[in-house]
């Protein structure tokens, strides 16, 4: 629980902040562009490497003979996802007091992704700008926000691979090791005591007081959301949000002929996605998809095999992602405050 002595602190370090967000209220889109356009060429040379490297006519060949109605199946489990997602961070403005239509919730939260593609999402931390300009949401209430969306999103996928542990017997000491790495960075953002007085200290300094105030600010309002009843509804709607991403991996890998079961598909995709989300490497590219690779051919199946799953599973998430963060920041940069939708 938050005292109300500690709620004051919070909010007087977020007018802090704030002030000084408020000298640069102007959006600039073309700054999401570029830095869209930076990670899309680092990502695309990357795959373009992986391609060269391998048959890249049979990596195509397989894609195009995919299933059109599988490929619009795994579209749509995707999209359910990011709709589950999108009302979590909703309901984590609702309890933080913040009156918010849900449309443009979900729309501010799926502008976010068009800088899913940086280190630990923190990118995404964007959609804060337009709450700020359209409802007077706090940035750092939406940086709080975000920092309990990841771990909400890691202990969501943890509770799923989970389920297919005993599977891969030789995996399992790498996933307790994840699982402990995720477990305790939720304890620390319940130890106010432990990182309070550091960033106090840290902004004493005054080159450090600026970014001190906002991390600390950031952290004890993520706090507010770690309630035990508020805790669990972000849990439920976690596991069920990257469950539609895993279902995915399944129906791409049958798709394409690849022997592996429901459970198997999970453990693929959960233990992966852990491996990329904590790697921090931008969009998790190079551990996400060697963490499949390396599971598929425990499983016996082929590199070249298996490359084409890897590569449109995240062409449908990652990618994807990408675009429809684009589409969605150009629409809020378009039409502010957005009232049709209200």
């Amino acid at each position: 629980m938050v005292t109300n002595e500690t709620s004051g602190d919070v909010d007087q370090l977020s007018s802090l902040v704030d002030d000084d967000v408020e000298k640069d209220q102007k959006f600039s889109y073309s700054r999401i562009v570029r830095s869209v356009l930076i990670f899309s060429l680092v990502g695309v040379a990357l795959y373009g490497a992986v391609a060269l490297a391998s048959d890249y006519k049979s990596i195509l060949s397989a894609i195009r003979r995919f299933p059109v109605d599988s490929l619009l199946t795994v579209i749509g489990l995707v999209f359910t996802g990011w709709l589950l997602r999108g009302f979590r961070f909703h309901y984590y403005l609702e309890k933080m007091g913040q009156n918010v239509p849900l449309v443009y919730s979900i729309s501010s939260f799926l502008a976010g992704f068009a800088l899913t593609g940086t280190p630990g999402k923190i990118g995404e931390a964007m959609k804060g700008v337009f709450l700020k300009r359209d409802y007077g949401v706090r940035v750092t209430k939406v940086v709080g926000i975000l920092v309990v969306e990841r771990l909400m999103d890691l202990f969501g996928v943890l509770l799923l691979g989970s389920a297919s542990l005993l599977l891969f017997e030789g995996w399992i000491s790498l996933f307790l090791i994840c699982a402990f790495l995720v477990i305790a960075g939720g304890l620390f953002l319940c130890m106010e005591s432990i990182y309070r007085p550091v960033l106090n200290w840290l902004a004493g300094f005054r080159i450090l007081a600026w970014p001190s105030n906002k991390v600390l600010s950031a952290l004890l309002h993520g706090k507010e959301l770690m309630t035990v009843r508020i805790f669990a509804t972000g849990l439920v709607l976690s596991t069920l949000a990257w469950a539609m991403e895993s279902i995915s991996l399944y129906i791409i890998m049958k798709g394409f002929g690849l022997s592996a079961t429901v459970l198997e598909a999970n453990f693929i995709y959960c233990f992966s996605t852990l491996v990329g989300a904590l790697s921090m490497a931008p969009g998790g590219i190079g551990g996400t998809e060697a963490g499949m690779m390396g599971l598929m051919a425990f499983m016996g199946i082929s590199y070249s095999d298996g490359l084409p799953a890897v590569m449109l599973i995240r062409i449908c998430t990652l990618w994807m992602a990408i675009f429809v963060g684009l589409l969605f920041s150009v629409y809020l940069t378009a039409y502010p405050r957005a009232k049709h939708i209200r």
